[in-house]
């Protein structure tokens, strides 16, 4: 025998990645994990018949063992830059509304200076006698306005405001989750390669394949990577990307060049 039959690199590295379910409360994700962890003992009965099965796939499913355990440090990590963001960007989301607040409440405080002169003991009489009852309504007509104007500008401001925090926050949540996959990326490389060597070291020569590992794992995880437009990072940095077209920005959408106004191809 000068190869496995029944754990080639590739297939050990698919197996792990399948594993990783276990980090996941998906049902789906969970039973992908469990079948994975069946065959892997499935494999590990049948390599029982052959020496040279048998040597390679108990070092193969030690190797597969650490590299989960990477996989599960990475996975935790992704998870606490998403929790520590979460937490930033509250504190700015907070700051904001405490601005909006506080704009409000200086829009209904205009509204109230014309009343707050009108309503002491004897105000309307003496403004009466005074002849200044007109000049003192057309006041607080005018203040009424222009509360409601305080009003409706810090809305406006504190809604733009609240829009960009929740693009830099899905924005930055999709850069965490990009570096995830890189990482994970990295070391299921890491791991093919030393399955290939046990397979040299047990069997005499590496594995054949017809693709190189890259390849294998790159087509592999090509479907869970970010599909961001090529100039999102460049965008979001000038502060150009407006909540209408995130969407765009986000899924890298074909027809880009048709519908975004920044579009630079």
């Amino acid at each position: 025998m000068t190869q496995t039959f029944l754990l080639p690199p590739a297939t050990a590295v698919r197996m792990i990645w399948a594993r990783t379910g276990r980090f996941s409360d998906d049902p789906h994700s969970q039973i992908s994990a469990q079948l994975s962890e069946d065959s892997l003992r499935n494999i590990r009965d049948r390599a029982e018949t052959d020496d040279l099965e048998r040597k390679y796939i108990e070092s193969a499913i030690a190797t597969m063992d650490s590299t989960f355990r990477n996989l599960d440090i990475i996975h935790k990590g992704r998870e606490l830059n998403f929790k520590e963001n979460e937490t930033l960007r509250q504190a700015y989301l907070d700051n904001i509304k405490d601005n909006f607040d506080f704009g409000k409440n200086l829009g209904d405080y205009v509204k109230s200076l014309p009343t707050m002169g009108l309503l002491g003991a004897g105000s309307v009489t003496l403004a009466d006698e005074l002849g200044i009852k007109e000049d003192v309504w057309a006041f607080a007509i005018a203040a009424a306005a222009l509360g409601h104007m305080i009003t409706q500008i810090y809305v406006w401001i504190m809604r733009k405001r609240m829009q960009k925090q929740y693009i830099a926050q899905d924005y930055e949540r999709s850069m965490y989750y990009d570096q995830y996959i890189s990482r994970a990326a990295a070391t299921l490389t890491s791991l093919y390669f030393d399955l290939d060597r046990l397979h040299r070291n047990v069997f005499g020569q590496p594995y054949p394949v017809d693709a190189e590992a890259s390849d294998i794992i790159g087509e592999m995880l090509k479907g869970v990577r970010p599909t961001f437009c090529p100039y999102v990072h460049k965008h979001i940095k000038e502060r150009r990307v407006q909540a209408k077209q995130w969407t765009i920005c986000e899924t890298g959408k074909p027809d880009a060049t048709k519908t975004c106004p920044i579009w630079e191809g």
